[in-house]
């Protein structure tokens, strides 16, 4: 077992369907300044987000982070293949997430919290309850964006077609989920999620165009500031994905950073590495800097 393993304290959250979730709490070190909840991207452990879980505690800040059902350590031990996990992309925002929302604020007095989303973790803040928005005091949005796939990157572009319109369409009735993880695609998905996500990202204007009745009323009741960190060599999300999520919620106030490695001194940032070792000092310091 590595580090990212057993750092933090772990908890157990239940939703309001009474599904247990595992997350884990990383106090903070000396002066207390806020509680930020890390939510992550599409089929990443919250392991992945314990080195910079760790950092944020050492300078103060109150950190959670969480597994959605069926993934991570959120996965019952028995469970071997999701097949069967009735869980959709919104049973995700509206219990699961919403569940680390409240249990975070609850732990902070009730106050509202900061967010930092990566990728599908700031969809989860988009698409998630008005009462559950109304916790979030800002929402720091990391390489997250619409998901049609001709806004991609095209490294992610180009295997699109075999993802969404082959693969995901033919294995996900055959074996009941989405097996991403053996083709080496997102990583497993339940089969709902998966069927609700391929749909988003087939329609040009999304999840608001696929499923509007699904989704618009809470992307318009979305009113928490929002600091957005787009990168320009992101192999997924472009500049342009990223500001399309952000018109989807018209009444929350939005400022976008797009930034090259150059700029942060790093060779390569892509879609996941904000949140490795090697953005401590050339990242980090700036995305602590967007929750105040």
């Amino acid at each position: 077992m590595n580090h990212n393993e057993t750092a933090g304290t772990p908890c157990t959250l239940t939703a309001r369907d009474g599904t247990a979730l595992q997350a884990r709490v990383f106090e903070p070190v000396g002066l207390t300044r806020d509680a930020v909840l890390l939510a992550g991207g599409l089929g990443i452990p919250q392991r992945f987000y314990a080195s910079f879980a760790t950092w944020l505690a050492a300078r103060g800040y109150r950190v959670m982070t969480f597994d959605l059902r069926g993934m991570g350590l959120s996965r019952p031990p028995g469970m071997r293949t999701l097949r069967g996990l009735d869980a959709d992309m919104l049973t995700w925002a509206r219990q699961d997430f919403s569940a680390a929302v409240h249990a975070l604020s609850d732990r902070s007095g009730g106050e509202p919290i900061a967010l930092i989303g990566h990728s599908l973790g700031m969809h989860h803040a988009a698409m998630t309850e008005a009462a559950t928005q109304d916790r979030l005091r800002v929402a720091v949005s990391v390489a997250a964006g619409s998901g049609y796939w001709r806004d991609w990157a095209a490294p992610s572009r180009r295997l699109a077609p075999l993802m969404l319109h082959l693969a995901g369409p033919l294995l996900t009735p055959l074996l009941g989920y989405f097996p991403g993880r053996r083709l080496r695609m997102v990583g497993d998905l339940p089969g709902p999620a998966a069927r609700q996500w391929m749909r988003w990202c087939r329609h040009p204007e999304f999840a608001w165009g696929a499923q509007p009745e699904l989704v618009r009323d809470s992307l318009r009741s979305a009113r928490f500031p929002i600091q957005a960190f787009s990168f320009t060599d992101d192999d997924a999300m472009t500049e342009a994905c990223t500001r399309k999520l952000l018109a989807a919620m018209p009444h929350a106030p939005a400022v976008v950073q797009v930034l090259s490695p150059g700029d942060v001194g790093m060779q390569d940032i892509g879609h996941v590495g904000a949140f490795r070792r090697v953005a401590e000092t050339l990242l980090w310091p700036r995305m602590a800097l967007a929750l105040d």
